[in-house]
């Protein structure tokens, strides 16, 4: 560990998106249906607060369950190993705040696995600051 900063690993993380998110597929727009995020048990989420530049940042190893989507390719014909579960890594940064804290403030991007369904280049995410 460097002097000036702290070496941390996520241990919880819980995200849902209950309305889903648009998505095309073969010249049709679907919706994901409700989607859940949690950590990989996989591999490791950890981040280090860099106190001497006033940063913090964090990979987050994560997994999407969309139960939704899954049923409704399934219903399409695809086999549900080919959309599920979706893992990726997310790497994100922000400003550590005066009370220690960077809630809300994290931006990055993000890599999703190969999945067989998708082109590894037809994903795309992106790391938004919270409210």
């Amino acid at each position: 560990m460097a002097r000036g900063s702290i070496d941390f690993r996520v241990t919880h993380l819980e995200a849902r998106v209950p309305e889903g998110l648009p998505i095309e597929w073969q010249g049709s727009e679907l919706s994901t249906g409700s989607l859940a995020f949690g950590l990989d048990d996989a591999a490791a989420s950890t981040g280090v607060m860099n106190y001497d530049r006033g940063l913090v940042s964090v990979e987050f190893r994560v997994q999407m369950r969309p139960p939704g989507l899954v049923g409704t390719f399934c219903a399409l014909g695809v086999d549900a190993h080919l959309v599920s579960p979706v893992r990726a890594t997310l790497w994100a940064e922000g400003e550590i705040l005066p009370d220690h804290s960077f809630n809300g403030g994290l931006r990055g991007h993000c890599d999703v696995q190969p999945l067989g369904l998708f082109p590894p280049r037809a994903i795309q995410v992106k790391v938004l600051p919270g409210l």
